[in-house]
């Protein structure tokens, strides 16, 4: 059960309906009040608390006082690349130019301070503090950054997994996961090499999640996969070609498609239709699902 969930749909809430009051763009991010400096606090609270327990959660070993930065959090970004992810502000109501956030990248300066810390983490020490002369990190780009966060480490805490049946590409999954105000880009299939590795892009490190085949339905096409690549072989050898290829063949030297240069494309592709023949890929029982990602693969 995630007990975190309902206080940011709440706190998202609230926001939203500050959005109603207030034409959110570039010009407004600076508008602070005492409404959103308390809508930051309370979301840094909750920040604090589901950081210090998914560290526990996640095989963290400090025991005594946890800093929910310094400790917990960094612990996460080093576990989970979390300083990539990105979010993105979704809600119809916001019209800022840039929409993009990276709520655990450390890029700004602690006020008094040489070291750097994440923006909202700057806001909430200024207002917990000293609120009144600090009222101005009770803005709204401070409000977006924090919930930013919070819905982060609420995905990451909810480990939900979607099953996409056959959609590879991640078209029927909403993006916002059951926030109204933000959502996350979703890596999508690209398949898996010669060897069975996932892969990836560059802009994978900044997805919270991503596609790949349910592990079932993996496992019955790999076994199916070595099937067929086993019948390959066995038609292969029984043709005078490739033993004759062999034979005069440096056998270390050679190349990965050496099959093809042994039999020619058209014995080749003929070779390939009769193994799918008797030993059909099973590609058609294959099926997709979302899966968090916690750099695992």
């Amino acid at each position: 059960m995630n007990i975190y969930w309902p206080v940011f749909k709440n706190l998202e809430n609230e926001f939203s309906r500050l959005m109603y009051d207030i034409h959110i763009d570039d010009n407004q991010l600076t508008v602070y009040s005492s409404k959103i400096a308390d809508l930051i606090l309370r979301g840094a609270v909750e920040t604090e608390s589901i950081a210090k327990e998914l560290y526990y959660k996640n095989d963290g070993t400090k025991t005594g006082h946890i800093r929910y930065d310094d400790d917990a959090l960094d612990y996460l970004i080093t576990k989970w690349k979390l300083d990539q992810k990105t979010v993105i502000i979704s809600s119809p109501n916001c019209f800022l130019t840039n929409k993009t956030i990276l709520p655990f990248l450390k890029n700004e300066q602690r006020t008094g301070k040489t070291y750097n810390t994440f923006s909202w983490n700057n806001s909430y020490q200024n207002i917990k503090h000293d609120r009144g002369k600090s009222i101005t990190f009770g803005n709204i780009k401070y409000l977006f950054d924090i919930l930013a966060a919070l819905y982060v480490l609420n995905l990451y805490y909810l480990e939900s997994v979607f099953p996409l049946e056959k959609d590879s590409k991640g078209t029927s999954l909403s993006p916002g996961l059951g926030s109204d105000v933000f959502s996350i880009a979703i890596f999508s299939y690209r398949g898996h090499n010669g060897q069975g590795v996932y892969q990836k892009a560059e802009e994978f490190d900044k997805c919270i999640y991503y596609i790949d085949q349910t592990e079932e339905t993996a496992k019955i096409f790999n076994e199916s996969l070595k099937t067929f690549q086993g019948k390959i072989n066995e038609l292969a050898f029984k043709n005078p070609k490739v033993t004759e290829y062999l034979r005069t063949a440096q056998i270390p030297q050679l190349k990965s498609n050496w099959l093809w240069d042994a039999l020619g494309q058209e014995s080749y592709i003929s070779t390939l239709r009769q193994a799918q023949n008797l030993a059909p890929l099973k590609t058609e029982q294959i099926k997709y699902e979302a899966k968090l990602n916690t750099n695992a693969i």
